[in-house]
């Protein structure tokens, strides 16, 4: 799931930034069916080849549904990571354009259980590491106490600490800045 829609956004970003003028960015957004100023994951394995040891550590690797979904095998875990294709993106362009990627990343939030044995919280912190080094605007975190990997998305549809969080980002993102409501004054 929160891998599969990251990957979405980082292939986004590779598109937007292969763009060689203004010009043709407009053209291609116009074409563009979804469109969003907002990513939120939920307890991601954003760093697919990690996860993969840790399956493999737990003896889960061969039942695992990332293996159909991402290969079978640590390397092809590894190019399906989000923050590993973030990283080659980051490869493919010169210093001057770099600085761009962060227009093309909405701001983002990951939330992680912390009690999650499924997905470790550890690899949302990982991930937002990875994304703020790479030029990423704005990565939030948030730790739900003593939820784990199932809970994280049930909170989130059925309403819950997850829900919470997130609504209450949203609405915070929704918010003019301090500096900008005193410019108004």
């Amino acid at each position: 799931g929160a891998h599969i829609a990251l990957l979405m956004l980082v292939e986004r970003v590779r598109k937007y930034m292969s763009f060689t003028s203004l010009a043709s960015l407009r053209r291609e957004a116009r074409f563009t069916t979804v469109d969003f100023d907002s990513f939120v994951g939920l307890s991601g394995p954003y760093s697919i080849d990690r996860h993969f040891h840790f399956e493999a550590g737990r003896g889960v690797e061969e039942l695992s549904p990332m293996k159909a979904a991402c290969g079978h095998s640590s390397e092809e875990f590894f190019h399906n990571s989000p923050a590993f294709q973030l990283k080659k993106i980051l490869t493919e362009f010169d210093e001057d354009e770099k600085h761009c990627i962060c227009k093309f990343v909405p701001r983002m939030l990951l939330v992680h259980g912390i009690e999650d044995t499924t997905v470790p919280f550890t690899a949302t912190s990982e991930a937002a590491n990875i994304f703020t080094h790479c030029g990423v605007a704005q990565c939030d975190e948030a730790y739900i106490s003593k939820t784990g990997h199932q809970d994280t998305i049930m909170h989130f549809m059925l309403g819950g600490k997850t829900l919470e969080t997130v609504m209450a980002w949203l609405i915070q993102m929704k918010q003019p800045a301090k500096n900008q409501i005193q410019s108004k004054m």
